[in-house]
């Protein structure tokens, strides 16, 4: 049998992280999503997770003193 629908976009993400958040913060969360891909004219929960994620983590490192070493910048 043929495969309908669209055909899959190779994933450039190899590594899969999941996050437990109460209740009450999932809203939020998509909203503030929501909101930023609105400014930029695309993206989604998990896009906006990752950056934020990334770039926390470069504060964390820097402040430290250590080298932000890093995979290539993903291109939205």
């Amino acid at each position: 049998m043929p495969r309908t629908g669209r055909p899959k976009k190779p994933n450039a993400y190899r590594v899969m992280l999941r996050v437990r958040v109460l209740e009450e913060h999932d809203e939020l969360i998509r909203q503030a999503a929501e909101i930023t891909a609105r400014r930029k004219g695309s993206g989604d929960v998990s896009s906006w997770v990752r950056e934020v994620l990334v770039a926390a983590a470069r504060r964390v490192v820097a402040k430290e003193g250590g080298a932000v070493t890093d995979a290539p910048q993903e291109s939205d």
